[in-house]
């Protein structure tokens, strides 16, 4: 559907971002990469298109740049929905700045969604493991069917040394294998 729409409309700047995720978990990395590139030729401010695109650098094992664009789509929105924060807290965890995660990852628009995952994972890095474990179990209150080896199977991580240091936090947060 996404490449259909991109036939429909190539100066489309969300069918290009959404292609390049597609893509990207298809992990056909050049032509996410060209395509993703393509969306912020035509629109260098499409703030949605710099979120996803900070996730498809986490997954290719370029944290800091995922950083950088994460905070670039939260310039451009100020108004941004819960996953904006979701993002950038993914990128300082596969960055290894776990308080500069926590920070995020406790911010009142993200705060109680999915992103309490990775929050978890950051506290477990910390050795904060009461605090872990404590939100590993809200996490999974609200998604009790989350296993680690579902996620990391389906994850289409570029850079495997990201899945598996995502893997370990899970697991000192103490979630179910």
């Amino acid at each position: 559907m996404a490449e259909k729409a991109v036939i429909f409309d190539p100066n489309d700047a969300g069918c290009r971002w959404v292609l390049g995720l597609v893509l990207a978990h298809e992990r056909r990395w050049p032509e996410s990469d060209s395509e993703m590139a393509a969306a912020l030729e035509l629109d260098p401010n499409h703030a949605d298109a710099w979120a996803f695109l900070a996730d498809v650098s986490v997954w290719k094992g370029q944290p800091s740049e995922a950083i950088e664009q994460a905070q670039r789509a939260l310039r451009l929105n100020p108004h941004p929905p819960a996953w904006y924060y979701w993002e950038l807290g993914f990128a300082q965890y596969a960055a290894r700045q776990y308080n500069s995660a926590v920070v995020t990852l406790r911010e009142e628009a993200t705060y109680r969604t999915v992103s309490r995952r990775v929050l978890a994972a950051s506290l477990a890095q910390l050795g904060r493991i009461d605090e872990a474990r404590q939100e590993a179990a809200l996490f999974i209150a609200n998604n009790p069917h989350f296993t680690i080896s579902h996620w990391a199977s389906t994850q289409p991580f570029q850079d495997e040394s990201m899945r598996e240091h995502c893997v370990d936090g899970y697991r000192k947060a103490g979630l179910p294998e």
